[in-house]
């Protein structure tokens, strides 16, 4: 496959996701919650909490979870009280509509990366995006020395679906987010192998939807079958080896 046929799937995909969604399923980080101004620091703070404990979560039901939390308990998003808090006492909080499906983890990984905001940046997470020049790579290598400040958030693969949901999502621009890259998930694995591509890590601004397709779409095949069921509902069926008309290769 040529570079102008990858860019040909990254941009359907991208169209799709963003758009009438995959199967339904568009951005979930999208939506806001009732009260959430996008863009604003409490909208950066929300984003980065919620990525903070997103990893191996089904994405659709997380960010609903995060929004109804946040329209019932907005003080649990507020780095300052966080800073302050214990663990423990945000358990029942964080598990009201699912947010956490870690309790203990959840809760520990959620009150330090909000202290660590408050020592970092007072509390602020455009200060702290500010003071890396609001660069990507920066803020990327900053969090790789920093993994007992942002447990968690500065994961390998945490980090860069982060920053680039600070660009994509809260529309805030990050120099250099295009650099961002994103070890595969199982779930996008499994649609880069479809579409015959091998790839151990994708770019942070198409990770989503990929993973998105091998959920939502290329799961929808059986190991035996030869031509996928969801073919027909596929923005990139014409470069599968499983799309319509085409047959597993032997």
């Amino acid at each position: 496959m040529n570079r102008e046929q990858r860019a040909e799937i990254r941009d359907r995909l991208a169209a799709a996701y963003a758009g009438d969604g995959l199967w339904g399923v568009t951005n979930p980080a999208w939506p806001l919650p009732e009260g959430l101004a996008r863009g604003t620091d409490e909208h950066l703070v929300y984003l980065t909490l919620v990525y903070a404990i997103s990893g191996g979560r089904a994405p659709q039901s997380l960010w609903a979870a995060a929004r109804q939390t946040y329209a019932d308990d907005a003080e649990l998003f507020a780095p300052y009280f966080l800073a302050h808090a214990k663990p423990a006492a945000l358990v029942p909080r964080l598990q009201s509509h699912g947010l956490s499906q870690k309790p203990s983890s959840d809760a520990t990984v959620w009150q330090r990366i909000g202290q660590a905001l408050v020592m970092r940046a007072g509390g602020s997470v455009a200060k702290l995006l500010a003071d890396h020049e609001d660069d990507a790579l920066q803020l990327r290598a900053m969090l790789a020395h920093s993994k007992t400040t942002f447990p968690v958030l500065s994961g390998a693969q945490t980090a860069p679906r982060w920053l680039n949901g600070i660009t994509a999502v809260a529309h805030h621009p990050l120099q250099n987010s295009d650099q961002l890259t994103v070890p595969v998930s199982p779930a996008a694995a499994r649609a880069l192998d479809a579409l015959a591509l091998s790839a151990g890590k994708v770019s942070a601004a198409v990770f989503e939807a990929v993973d998105a397709l091998g959920r939502y779409g290329c799961a929808q095949r059986q190991p035996r079958q030869t031509v996928c069921p969801a073919a027909p509902g596929c923005p990139v069926a014409d470069f599968c080896q499983y799309g319509a008309g085409r047959s597993h290769p032997e």
